[in-house]
Parts: structure tokens; sequence; C-alpha cells
């Protein structure tokens, strides 16, 4: 039996039962449904593959997915999960980001393979995908300030020694406490105190070079990693973290608050750091006024 989708041309070759142009559950699903011909042509779209891909369906109809108003990376992945679900006879899924009339979006793919066409079921799952980067956010970095946090801070940095140990090139740590932070908590309250930390560590970020980080070690010292910088370029950044945070105009009301930093940094030495906690503490411990 032969059926008439959209745009008017013939569907052949499908069944009734396999014709989505008659299936109003198809047609009206929030699931973008898309079904290509044996030539790779779209024979079927329904309404919301319309809006994943910003385009009227009688336009959709009879293109190629190279022809999809799409990034290279997108089509080359939607091309690649058709050919995988052909070639092996098998349902293949993907996830996938697609840019969409409503922005940037990411789609759980499933790339179903019919006697004489290939489905392609849409599902929008940029909720979970938001969920899942919130969540190892969490694990990675500090949820006040934003910065890695210490379990972060010592995985990156056992990598940097290690990469040290192998290329030859220095690795500094700058360790900056706040050193009357307790004083801060206790006068103003910790609200205050918690500002004070966020503005501090806003200062770090916009202080790193791109190939630096910084992490929140504990409840009042930061990290900088330094990476290809000498013990001397350390003590370089120390003064311009120190001016940076004078410069800070911190205030609650018409007080101004008082921020005391202490600085201390250290350069890897294989002959003295067998593990970062040996670099670190050896920059904590360096962590004292002049």
């Amino acid at each position: 039996m032969r059926h008439t989708p959209i745009d008017g041309r013939v569907m052949s070759q499908l069944s009734p039962s396999d014709n989505f142009s008659t299936d109003k559950l198809a047609n009206k699903s929030p699931f973008a449904l898309v079904a290509l011909d044996d030539n790779g042509l779209i024979c079927y779209a329904n309404e919301s593959a319309g809006h994943v891909f910003h385009t009227p369906l009688q336009e959709l109809v009879g293109l190629s997915l190279d022809k999809l108003n799409q990034s290279d990376d997108v089509i080359s992945a939607l091309n690649h999960g058709v050919q995988a679900a052909v070639q092996s006879q098998k349902t293949q899924q993907n996830r996938i980001p697609i840019m969409c009339g409503s922005g940037l979006q990411y789609f759980q793919i499933t790339f179903q393979p019919e006697k004489n066409y290939t489905s392609l079921y849409f599902q929008n799952v940029s909720s979970l995908v938001d969920k899942e980067h919130f969540l190892r956010s969490q694990a990675t970095h500090d949820a006040l300030t934003g910065l890695f946090n210490r379990q972060q801070l010592f995985t990156m940095g056992a990598q940097d020694i290690a990469r040290s140990r192998r290329y030859k090139y220095p690795v500094s740590l700058l360790v900056i406490c706040i050193d009357n932070i307790r004083q801060i908590n206790q006068t103003y309250g910790y609200n205050m105190g918690d500002h004070v930390l966020i503005s501090v560590s806003r200062v770090l970020q916009e202080l790193l070079r791109e190939s630096d980080y910084v992490a929140r070690l504990d409840n009042k010292s930061f990290v900088i990693s330094l990476l290809d910088a000498s013990l001397q370029q350390t003590e370089i950044v120390a003064k311009r973290v120190m001016r940076a945070i004078e410069e800070q105009d911190i205030r609650i009301a018409d007080t101004s608050i008082p921020v005391e930093i202490l600085c201390g940094g250290a350069q890897f030495d294989s002959a003295q750091d067998q593990l970062f906690d040996d670099l670190l503490l050896r920059a904590e411990n360096n962590c004292q006024s002049d």
C-alpha cells in the first residue's frame, strides 16, 4: 500500500503501520522523529523535528542529513549513527548537541534500522545534561567560590608533578592565606567572611595566566599552581596578589573590612618532593609575612 507524506511525494515500499505520516501520535509526539530512505533522504519528519532543526517540514522532507542547517560535527555524528545502525542492523544511540531555534540543546538520538528506511528519534536530555554537569562540578569545585576544591587540587597537582618529572619544566605553588578571616567572622559575621572569600577568589582568578589554576585549600587559604614558573616568578605573582587584594575595597555599610594576606611559594624540587603533598607543605610553611 502507498501513502502520501506531508510534501505530496509518495513514500513507497512502507506498510501502513510503518508510514509515520498516517500516525497522529508520531506527528504530535514531543520527541522529534525523522526517517531516511535507502538513498539517505528524509522521507518523513514530524512537527517536533521541524522545531529541532528550525526548518519548515516541507523543506525538511527530501533533504539529506548533509543539507541540515547544522555544524559539520553534528552532521558527521548523525551520519555516523545512521551508518553504524545500517551496517550492524542494530539500534544505535548517541548523545549529540544540536543548535535549535531555542539555542543549544542536547539530544539522545536513537538510530533504528528498518527494512526500507532508518528512523532517528531525538529525545531532549538537556536538563539531564545540566544536572550531570552540576554534579560533576560539585565533585571538583568549591560551592562557595567556584574554584577547584581541595580534592581536585591534589588530583591535578599530582598530574603536574608527573609531567614536571617527565618533561623537566618547573612547577611552582603559591599559597595565599587570609590571616584574619577568623576575626572577620567574629566581628562582622560569617556572611561577611564568605563575601571576603569570594572577593579574594575573584581577584586570584583575574590574575591567572591561561596555563595556571587556583583552588580553595581550606577555610582561609587558596593555592595557585603556576606551570612553567620558577620561584622567582612566583614571588612576582605574590606581590601582584598582595597589591590587588589591598586595592579591593570590601565594605559593610560604611565600614571598610581590613583583609590581611600572607603568601608563601615553593618550586618543585625532585630531591625534596616525592609527592605533591611535599611541595604543598613547603609552600604552606613559607606562607608568612615579610
